[in-house]
């Protein structure tokens, strides 16, 4: 029995060192099978419990959110019949969260109202008052209209109010408000002015000479992208339009739906020259250098200004008188005439 109990132990040595045995093909085979389907099993529970995981919270938090709805921050909003009678529309921002600006609405109505000089046949009317989240800067949205509100704004009040927005969307002017209550304004806009906007990028400085020609062609921005462009679009304007020493020109930006913010924009220009006696040099000019600018993209970089559209030349080879006073009613009314 002793005997027997040896070769037992003996035998279970050999098989152990056997399956140990790496140059044994078999025993190395099902231990690489079974340590790769562990490994995969282990895999497959951690991806299964990481989607689980990531399902329950989802869940948790929809239904928190459900439960307990986060605060909406307090707005006002003018009837939508206000809105809609609004043919004058204009925006600006005010360094104030909406909540005291609500009980300041009157207060603020009557400042806009001083600020752009209106008539007594006209009112100042707050169309809505927007916070953005996580901010305390408020969207003033504004409205002008007549009184009564069934009339339409006079001809005069509307030329007296485009000039006052034109102002303040250049920045030549500002809205007096009284700070304290109500902050200080930024960033005018204009959003609706019947009979469109025309702003006079580089001032309206006076003009002397005679116009030799007028041109006009549209691009695709808003005119308060264009006006960080206004520089480099001077600069490029006048190396298209090889000035002599005796010549100057002026350009206007206008947006036929009356907005600040949306395209397209109409750039509009005049050339004048002080010689009296220039019919040879206008024509030479049209013919050798301005009539293929349409397809030169107006010498305009498209990288920057996009693609122009819409060119139109009216040249004056004798000369027309114009003073300064009509440069922006001729570029923006009565261009080819």
């Amino acid at each position: 029995m002793v005997v027997h109990s040896k070769e037992e132990k003996k035998e279970q040595v050999q098989q152990q060192e056997q399956n140990l045995d790496p140059e044994n093909p078999e025993a190395e085979s099902s231990r690489f099978f079974c340590g790769s389907f562990c490994s995969a099993l282990s895999r497959l529970f951690s991806l299964t419990c990481l989607i689980f995981l990531v399902l329950s919270v989802a869940t948790l938090l929809s239904a928190i959110f459900w439960l307990f709805p986060r605060r909406s921050l307090p707005r006002h909003h003018a009837d939508d019949i206000v809105h809609l009678n609004a043919s004058v529309q204009a925006c600006f921002r005010l360094h104030k969260p909406a909540s005291e600006l609500i009980s300041h609405k009157g207060k603020l109505e009557m400042d806009i109202f001083s600020s752009i000089h209106l008539r007594n046949n006209t009112k100042v009317t707050v169309l809505s008052l927007h916070q953005s989240d996580a901010s305390n800067f408020t969207d003033v949205k504004f409205g002008v209209l007549p009184v009564p509100t069934n009339h339409t704004l006079r001809k005069d009040s509307l030329t007296s109010l485009r000039s006052s927005f034109v102002n303040l969307f250049a920045q030549r002017s500002t809205l007096n408000l009284t700070t304290s209550a109500l902050g200080k304004p930024t960033s005018f806009q204009v959003l609706k002015f019947p009979g469109g906007i025309t702003v006079d990028p580089l001032g309206l400085e006076p003009v002397s000479g005679l116009l030799e020609l007028m041109f006009s062609f549209t691009l695709d921005f808003s005119l308060s992208a264009i006006q960080d462009k206004v520089d480099l679009l001077k600069t490029q304007l006048e190396l298209v339009l090889d000035l002599e020493l005796f010549e100057s020109f002026r350009v206007v930006l206008t947006n036929h739906k009356g907005s600040t913010i949306s395209p397209p924009v109409t750039v509009r220009g005049c050339v004048f020259s002080t010689m009296t006696t220039m019919e040879s040099h206008i024509q030479q000019r049209f013919d050798n250098h301005l009539a293929q600018l349409p397809a030169k993209n107006f010498g305009l970089d498209n990288s920057i200004f996009g693609e122009v559209k819409n060119v139109t030349f009216t040249a004056y080879p004798e000369g027309k008188v114009l003073d300064s006073d009509s440069v922006l009613v001729t570029t923006n009314v009565n261009f080819l005439t």
